[in-house]
């Protein structure tokens, strides 16, 4: 189960705000050279995944799990299917402290595989990668988030690699030091984030039947709510504030909670899954690597490992009357800044739901007034702004 720790570390990795392109390419010089520890001088083992975890000591609990999953065991000795293995150690199993339920077995190891070959050096530009765990109530696979930090290689912010970039015939493992654990539903996310950053939202979440009943629904697949902080609260004008949360603006904020929810699509940092079509990539993939290599200071610059650097927009349709807003996503490599309307930006990117996915946003976000000479910005609001451009889309 999920704890609200987890979700303080995924608080912590704050993203860049950072829209022009030419100054997130400035940042990245930086990164880049921070992240040159990580990079591991690996050497290929001539196994398969399979047999490697079974000869290594440390990962004796996990290959007792595979070895319950015929299916996932055969994926693993397959020389025709490329897999990346995060195995956590014989420790993290330890530090989990339960045996799990055995019919768990195969969503645990599902929720510990990814179905592409991802070395280190990649994963440092790849912020989510997918897994093979395909939950019921997401509109795609489920993803792992993967974070540089000071301490390492962090995954889905609880787990660290120890030990990455063990190449076989087959894919890789890294080995990690704790379990990942289950993603809850964006409802859980929600109300287990910090009281002192984020009431108002989930005060408001509580007080709206609309919103619960969409969040609950298990017809819906995938979504993406925003959440603003408090202070993005703070930002509005005091009477506004007041109004909002008021018995007279119950209205107005249930129809405000519904403009942050989107539903059927699901725009991560770096993919975006649509109900109606394929799961899209928008980032180099690196199926097309030769033999299972790593780049080399040679071959880095060839353009399976180029660094992808642009700007797209997703015009997603919201829960109120499917008015639109404008998620503008900017990159340079690892580096990628997510804007809303051209006025909030998104400051912690990816918070992964087994429905969905959660961003914070640093501003509230209204529909755009109904007359074009107004201007979308928040700080010059009144209470019949809200009204006009709230109730009446409800």
């Amino acid at each position: 189960m999920t704890t609200v720790s987890d979700h303080k570390h995924w608080l912590l990795a704050t993203a860049s705000t950072e829209d022009r392109l030419e100054h997130l390419q400035h940042q990245y010089t930086g990164y880049c050279h921070a992240l040159v520890p990580f990079l591991a001088d690996a050497k290929k083992n001539p196994v398969t995944l399979y047999d490697f975890l079974s000869t290594k000591p440390t990962t004796s609990k996990f290959i007792q799990l595979i070895d319950q999953c015929p299916q996932i065991k055969e994926l693993l000795q397959n020389s025709n299917f490329s897999s990346t293995v995060w195995a956590p150690s014989d420790t993290a199993f330890q530090k989990l402290g339960k045996k799990l339920p055995e019919e768990n077995v195969l969503t645990f190891l599902q929720a510990h595989i990814s179905p592409r070959f991802l070395p280190i050096y990649f994963l440092l530009t790849a912020p989510t990668m997918d897994l093979l765990l395909l939950p019921g109530q997401l509109n795609g696979a489920q993803r792992v988030t993967v974070r540089p930090s000071l301490t390492g290689l962090g995954v889905n912010s609880n787990a660290t690699v120890i030990a990455p970039d063990n190449l076989t015939t087959n894919g890789l493992v890294h080995i990690i030091d704790q379990v990942l654990l289950p993603r809850p539903a964006i409802y859980s996310l929600i109300a287990v984030l910090p009281p002192h950053d984020f009431d108002l939202f989930q005060t408001a979440v509580q007080q709206s039947k609309a919103a619960q009943a969409i969040l609950h629904d298990q017809s819906r697949r995938g979504g993406v709510v925003f959440i603003p902080t408090n202070q993005a609260f703070r930002k509005l004008p005091e009477d506004v504030q007041t109004f909002l949360f008021s018995d007279q603006g119950a209205t107005s904020l249930q129809a405000l909670l519904l403009y942050h929810i989107v539903i059927n699509r699901t725009l991560y940092s770096n993919r975006f899954y649509d109900i109606d079509s394929p799961p899209e990539h928008f980032i180099q993939t690196p199926e097309a690597t030769p033999d299972h290599t790593i780049p080399t200071p040679e071959t880095q610059a060839d353009s399976m490992w180029r660094v992808l650097k642009g700007t797209r927009r997703f015009s997603l349709s919201t829960c109120l009357a499917a008015q639109p807003l404008v998620v503008t996503v900017t990159r340079h490599g690892g580096l990628i800044s997510m804007r809303v309307n051209e006025i909030a930006n998104i400051i912690v990117q990816d918070g992964l739901s087994s429905d969905g996915v959660c961003h914070i946003v640093d501003s509230v976000l209204f529909p755009p007034p109904q007359n074009e000479g107004d201007t979308n910005n928040e700080r010059a609001l009144s209470v019949e702004d809200v009204i006009s451009r709230l109730v009446q889309l409800l």
